[in-house]
């Protein structure tokens, strides 16, 4: 049987792919930190007080609007003219696999561009779904190219010409950007290559509102397995105990058979309640396949932190494939395992669990602050963390263990998809 249980040094999950974080994200980063900066520098002067706070807010309002994903989108191509030299702009988001749906028109003069849609292959926003690389048009009403359907509503809007981009992320096509101009235009290598960074900037804005999205949905599954808990833990009690009881009455002797039969009755109701309640505690614990491992892991989280006092937080990389329950199971067991070992052996501050895909499968990592490697040539001798790595083992996973960065263990479990 092959065991792959390895100690080695790993950079954190969460650390290194955080390094590499969207331009969006970077430049709030950036900002905020020239605004304390300057507030530093001229702390004296009550009246740059307001305009620090102006900007301050600004700075959270647009964090916000990252983790809505219209919200973001509209913002975003309220600076497309400026960015890239057109005259306006809109972006046809997805209806389907075949189709996308003109959205977001930014200085048009009529509405006609709202809610077309352009089907895969037609139109310029259709060849560009297809091939999937930019391409415009110098003259649209006269291009043989473009059909009649879709040179109307240009016509209305004066544009001659037009360029459409894909929004692409990890290969999946987001979108198409748009942008035209009121007179015939051969679009340069600068317009196209300022089309692809907005048209990144929508892919980037768009990824973050969905793992908020996922965060969102893990963090309400978890609190609906919680409540079945404690419904099952008072309300079920309660019935049983009910139940319990109406049936010991009933078989007292000195009572007359009428008694007896509405007894008897009660204590159906009580079964048949109980059964519903089962059904429902059933439905409300059980996450979909899309957000299972999430509430999985959340909830060994929250375990951990109320067992040991010590903080503990989930971070969700990337969006993650619907696993088997089987495999979401396997990861689960090897996060609690990881957690355990830190609650009786790092003397940890603080635990991050980050959960993202990783060639092909999806890695969980667990990375505490504490003591490290005490005694480095008896780690992982024993028998929880060797017992979890065979596990992984069967199913064609790993489970590497190292020291990191901030002086504390980190373990990686890795499962094929």
């Amino acid at each position: 049987m092959y065991l792959h249980l390895e100690v080695v040094r790993i950079q954190p999950a969460a650390r290194r792919l955080h390094d590499s974080d969207s331009d969006i994200g970077e430049s709030s980063r950036v900002q905020i930190g020239t605004i304390m900066s300057n507030h530093g520098h001229r702390g004296h002067e009550p009246s740059m007080l307001p305009d620090i706070l102006a900007r301050i807010d600004q700075e959270y309002v647009e964090i916000l609007e990252l983790l809505d994903a219209p919200a973001a989108t509209n913002r975003i191509m309220q600076v497309v003219p400026d960015a890239t030299g057109v005259d306006l702009a809109w972006i046809g988001e997805p209806a389907g696999a075949d189709k996308i749906v003109l959205q977001y028109p930014v200085n048009t003069v009529t509405n006609l561009v709202r809610g077309i849609v352009v089907p895969i292959g037609t139109g310029l926003g259709g060849k560009v779904m297809a091939a999937r690389r930019p391409m415009w048009v110098g003259d649209y009403c006269e291009s043989d190219d473009i059909s009649p359907h879709h040179k109307a509503p240009a016509a209305a809007e004066g544009i001659k010409a037009m360029i459409a981009v894909p929004v692409m992320h990890r290969g999946a096509l987001l979108g198409v950007l748009y942008g035209a101009n009121r007179g015939p235009t051969p679009f340069g290598d600068r317009t196209v290559q300022a089309m692809e960074q907005v048209a990144a900037r929508v892919a980037a804005a768009g990824a973050v509102a969905e793992r908020a999205r996922h965060a969102a949905e893990v963090a309400v599954h978890e609190e609906r397995r919680l409540v079945a808990l404690r419904l099952h833990d008072t309300v079920g009690a309660v019935l049983f105990t009910l139940r319990a009881g109406i049936r010991r009455l009933g078989d007292e002797v000195e009572l007359d058979e009428e008694i007896k039969t509405r007894l008897h009755t009660l204590e159906q109701q009580a079964a048949e309640a109980s059964e519903a309640l089962r059904g429902s505690l059933r439905v409300l614990s059980a996450p979909p396949g899309e957000v299972a491992l999430g509430v999985a892991l959340r909830g060994h989280c929250r375990a951990f932190q109320e067992r040991t006092g010590i903080p503990a937080r989930l971070i969700m990389l990337t969006d993650l494939p619907t696993l088997p329950q089987d495999r979401i199971a396997t990861l689960a067991d090897a996060t609690r395992e990881a957690l355990l070992n830190v609650e009786k052996h790092a003397r940890a501050k603080s635990v991050v669990l980050s959960v993202y895909c990783q060639r092909n499968g999806v890695a969980v990592t667990i990375a505490d602050d504490g003591v490290g490697f005490t005694d480095e040539a008896s780690w992982g001798d024993g028998l929880g963390l060797a017992a979890t790595a065979e596990r992984l083992g069967r199913v064609g996973g790993t489970m590497n263990i190292g020291s990191n960065e901030d002086g504390g263990i980190t373990v990686q479990a890795w499962l094929p998809q």
